[in-house]
């Protein structure tokens, strides 16, 4: 919906004082210095925290201050770290698609000296007795061939979208891509469900032993789908630890987060009588058709997926290294033949060079995938348990815990899947030291029994604010008839 004239003045005026003389101020401030009526002033912000981020604060005296903090940030502004990812991510992918291009290339060469003696095997056993059924054989065999063939050239090692569970070398379960199966195995009438590493195709086990299997990829509109999902459901009222539950936000993006919901789906910032901030979304619940929503899933039933080497059994790597290494042998034997005068320039590039080349590069990427992925599977790790102690603190009964009832209870939350891993105080206590600061929680030491204890009296406080507005709350989804069409 397009500005009227007086918005769109309203909106230059309010965002030069927003530029020029302050970052943070509230609703009447920004009213009383541009002259601007209080309606056009709040559709005004709201175009304006569509477009910055933007912090919602809230005084003691129930008053709401508009934070846009020291340097206005656009919320599309990309920092130079994000642009040398995305380039390094731009960069990586048409290496990726070079360097499988050169794999198929010596795919196909060997695919044709295997394929010269197939069709001599095969010439040889029909000369031997001629029967419909050897020709049905020759049929299948040559089937297979050619399946083969065009598999080379299937450089996406996934079967689409499909995905199943997985679970990492903790026990964590998260979604894996199916992986495309055996062409020749498809060739011959078998179901393949490519839902393990048994059931990767050889070409596909190839590339992914150089760049690793995807991870399955995030829709990036997600957590806006089901904060839609989450407000619906509830009333249109949403708060900023019900955010953090959701998507497991940090406190400063799950306040910025807010504020362009609010600009988003026309809600309104509201305050409890106990000075919790919320959104009010009161139009959004009204729909005539909600299937096909996003559903609700909590930040701690969303484990992050590991960084995997390869995703191939043992068996299928030592197949590809012997395969590589023989290259690797070969590329050498060629050198050796250039210091005697056997070879000469051409073919020392061609059987020399090129092989070596290659074969090395076959081990350095995975090496160094090796390298960096180590420190990022730590880093997801930790991410895992920050979700189960999110859960065991969002499902506590009470607002204080020690570290060691604290590190109990979310060993119970893992008791619905065994095979999660047995978290330690130690490490609990390094984790918490972020979730402490995210939840605005304290840690203290208890006088009277000496332990290490956690206070989370403000999200309790936040959670039981907004339970309550919502129970007092009248909702009315009836949509009416319809009385005029266009």
């Amino acid at each position: 919906m397009e500005n009227t004239p007086n918005e769109q003045q309203s909106l230059v005026l309010l965002e030069d004082y927003l530029q020029k003389k302050s970052k943070q101020f509230t609703i009447n401030d920004a009213a009383a210095v541009t002259g601007v009526p209080l309606l056009e002033t709040k559709y005004s912000l709201n175009s304006l925290m569509l477009k910055y981020d933007c912090k919602l604060k809230v005084t003691e005296n129930g008053d709401l201050i508009y934070d846009f903090g020291t340097n206005l940030h656009r919320r599309t502004e990309r920092t130079w770290g994000e642009w040398f990812a995305d380039i390094g991510a731009t960069v990586w992918k048409w290496f990726m698609v070079s360097y499988k291009f050169l794999i198929s290339i010596v795919l196909v060469v060997y695919f044709v000296v295997f394929l010269v003696i197939i069709i001599a095997l095969v010439i040889a056993a029909l000369s031997s007795g001629k029967s419909d059924k050897g020709s049905d054989t020759a049929g299948s065999i040559f089937g297979a061939i050619f399946r083969v063939f065009f598999e080379i050239f299937a450089w996406n090692t996934i079967m689409g979208n499909n995905t199943y569970r997985s679970r990492d070398e903790y026990g964590y379960e998260y979604d894996h891509y199916e992986s495309r199966g055996s062409a020749v195995q498809r060739a011959v009438g078998k179901k393949n469900k490519g839902d393990s590493a048994k059931d990767k195709g050889f070409v596909a086990s190839i590339y992914d032993f150089v760049f690793g299997p995807a991870r399955v990829a995030q829709n990036p509109l997600a957590n806006k789908q089901e904060v839609a999902t989450f407000l619906r459901n509830n009333k249109g009222l949403i708060n900023t630890a019900e955010l953090q539950a959701l998507a497991g936000w940090k406190r400063e993006d799950a306040d910025n987060f807010m504020t362009e919901c609010l600009a988003h789906y026309n809600g309104n910032a509201d305050i409890s009588d106990n000075a919790t901030l919320y959104g009010d979304f009161s139009e959004f619940v009204r729909s005539k058709d909600r299937a096909g929503e996003a559903p609700i899933v909590y930040y701690w039933d969303e484990y992050e997926a590991p960084q995997e080497l390869t995703g191939n059994t043992n068996w299928r790597n030592f197949w590809i290294i012997l395969m590589n290494s023989f290259n690797l042998v070969c590329s050498l034997f060629a050198f050796s033949a250039y210091q005697n005068g056997d070879i000469g320039n051409g073919l020392l590039i061609f059987l020399g060079w090129i092989p070596l080349i290659y074969s090395l590069s076959f081990y350095g990427i995975p090496f160094f995938r090796w390298v960096f992925g180590w420190g990022k599977n730590n880093y997801y790790h930790r991410l895992n348990i920050r979700k189960r102690l999110f859960k065991t603190i969002f499902q506590s009964q009470t607002s204080k815990i020690s570290l060691i009832n604290l590190t109990i209870a979310a060993n119970k939350t893992g008791k619905s899947s065994p095979k999660e891993e047995i978290l330690s105080e130690k490490l609990v206590q390094e984790v918490m030291q972020e979730v402490v600061f995210d939840l605005k929680a304290e840690s203290y030491l208890d006088e009277k029994t000496g332990e290490f204890c956690y206070d989370f009296s403000q999200l309790d406080t936040e959670i039981a604010d907004i339970d309550d507005i919502r129970e007092q709350k009248r909702e009315d989804k009836n949509l009416g008839d319809v009385i005029m069409e266009a």
